[in-house]
């Protein structure tokens, strides 16, 4: 049987209600969201003397539906979206949690492209008037974070990265639904599960390839995976893997330990290539080497890529033959 490569996408993919409640419509709005990614891969192929991806050789679970559903569910019965104006509020339990969690990943982007909370509050507002003491105690207890200093990260980020803040405030709530809210997780990861099962419900080997909140999503996924499928490969790009938050919460991760790269992924060297965009917001804390216990030196090697049409387009990523030619030779081992 061939081996497959399983596309896992990132968030904000959901179509809109009149296509969600048009099957046809439907799958043929996902078959361009595969084909999407295809393209790319097949451009890096091409430009390295490689032969293009056939499209049955690809899974592409959609889980984009199922997560805004759920994410609508969890607000039309009280939840609240976890807005960076909460911190200084009574919120519920569950609401403080994802609350804590968005700002974890907000600062954790933005410390790895050097904010320093003094010289950008003096900045933006020159009667704050913190000192470098305040802000070590601020910062010291999550609980006490205070917004200025919030909200000073995301303007820092925005000016930096040229990412409108509201996009970066969409893309930590969503990372913070998926890794604290369990049943949120469960439905994304039940999702590509079962259309794995269904594309090859005799099993085969499979390469895996995740994108953006999509790669947090394929690492769990191979902590899941039943002892029969073999995982010839692991790709992420534009991943938040590196965000210390983000390794907190992932799945099968040990209390007072680095994580480890997944059991499932193979022993040989660059078995995890993981790509970023120095420009990416979403993957601003690189490389991930070093960051994940490896059971072989080499196991996990980063790619750093320039993409030309965004710093967080996949098809640019697939598009680099730095990263399409490995995932051709895994497919064709």
């Amino acid at each position: 049987m061939p081996t497959a490569v399983l596309f896992v996408h990132g968030r904000s993919q959901a179509s809109d209600d009149e296509i969600a409640r048009d099957p046809e419509r439907l799958a043929a709005y996902v078959l361009a969201k595969k084909r999407k990614w295809l393209a790319g891969l097949s451009k890096g192929l091409i430009a390295a003397g490689r032969s293009a991806l056939d499209e049955s050789q690809v899974v592409f679970p959609f889980y984009g539906n199922t997560f805004a559903d759920a994410i609508k569910d969890f607000e039309a019965n009280g939840g609240r979206r976890p807005e960076l104006e909460m911190l200084s509020t009574d919120a519920e339990a569950e609401e403080a949690k994802l609350v804590r969690t968005k700002v974890a990943a907000l600062l954790d982007a933005a410390d790895a492209i050097g904010y320093d909370p003094v010289k950008e509050l003096s900045y933006t507002d020159p009667g704050i008037g913190l000192t470098p003491r305040d802000v070590e105690q601020e910062i010291g207890f999550g609980d006490a974070l205070k917004l200025p200093i919030v909200r000073g990260a995301l303007q820092f980020l925005s000016r930096k990265t040229g990412t409108p803040a509201l996009i970066i405030e969409r893309f930590l709530d969503d990372v913070a639904y998926y890794l604290e809210l369990e049943d949120m997780r469960d439905k994304v990861l039940s999702v590509v599960e079962r259309d794995l099962r269904e594309t090859l419900p005799t099993g085969g080997d499979i390469v895996v390839v995740g994108h953006s909140l999509g790669s947090i999503v394929a690492y769990d996924l191979l902590t899941r995976l039943p002892p029969s499928q073999k995982v010839r490969m692991l790709v992420t790009a534009g991943s938040p893997l590196g965000f210390p938050i983000v390794q907190k919460n992932l799945l099968g991760k040990q209390p007072g330990r680095k994580p480890a790269v997944p059991a499932k992924v193979p022993t040989r060297p660059a078995a995890w290539l993981n790509a970023y965009d120095v420009l990416d917001i979403v993957a601003l804390v690189h490389p991930l080497a070093g960051m994940f216990e490896e059971s072989v030196p080499g196991q996990l090697i980063d790619e750093r890529t320039h993409n030309p049409t965004g710093p967080h387009a996949i098809e640019d990523y697939l598009a680099d033959p730095d990263i399409a030619v490995p995932i051709s030779s895994a497919l064709q081992e």
